[in-house]
């Protein structure tokens, strides 16, 4: 035989996708990637009765408002049991393909060569297309993970923009986008809590409105300093 079974089944495993590599294009646009940004909205001059009651920009851990909300660790439990599945698929394949492998090499020894030789391109092919066949689940399965996950951030861009108004904020930004920030700028436990507070909501059925968290407090002292 040209091939064993060693490496069928090892490309584009879905479980090297994990949360924290999946990030919502949604998101990024409200989290740019801009320090200067960040800083020069910390340090400008406060102006009107708006920016007065709020901080000038606020804060988010993108990643946590999809392992900390209800929605999301249903999303990632749908995940995990879809590559377990398909985990145990690709095992019993490699399975089958090792018995198949070890009669064939018993067989060796009593069949004619070109006999042989048959059973063993066949038996080659196969494996092969299996792999292929394997692969190109594995990167479905991903590219499915990555549309829920967009759409999961999608979904929750609503609630980014009421607490944006509610706090009288200019922006928010992931937390990893800032050098240096009150932690009380930092409002990913209220939007979890809206996030699933809203989500208990449509399941009940009801049309009433989550009660809005606490407003994050604006710093007392400045976001960095010009020193």
């Amino acid at each position: 035989m040209n091939q064993g079974l060693e490496g069928v089944f090892t490309r584009g495993r879905p479980d090297a996708h994990g949360p924290g590599k999946h990030r919502s294009s949604c998101l990024r646009a409200l989290a740019v990637p801009a320090l200067t940004l960040a800083l020069a909205l910390a340090l400008a001059p406060v102006t009107g009765a708006n920016a007065q009651e709020g901080a000038p920009f606020l804060i988010l851990n993108q990643e946590r408002l999809l392992t900390g909300s209800e929605t999301g660790q249903a999303l990632l439990e749908e995940e995990r049991e879809a590559r377990d599945a398909l985990r145990a698929e690709a095992r019993e394949l490699e399975q089958a393909f090792e018995e198949e492998e070890r009669r064939l090499a018993r067989m060796r020894e009593t069949m004619d060569p070109e006999e042989f030789r048959e059973l063993a391109d066949d038996f080659d092919s196969r494996v092969v297309e299996a792999r292929q066949q394997q692969d190109e689940r594995s990167d479905a399965l991903v590219a499915e993970f990555d549309r829920r996950r967009r759409q999961f951030y999608a979904e929750i861009a609503p609630v980014l923009v009421t607490l944006l108004s509610r706090y009288g904020a200019r922006a928010i930004f992931d937390e990893s986008s800032v050098l240096l920030a009150d932690q009380s700028l930092n409002i990913t436990d209220a939007v979890i809590a809206e996030i699933d507070a809203r989500a208990r909501t449509e399941g009940e059925g009801g049309d009433d409105e989550a009660a809005p968290p606490a407003a994050p407090q604006a710093p007392e002292e400045e976001v960095g300093d010009d020193e």
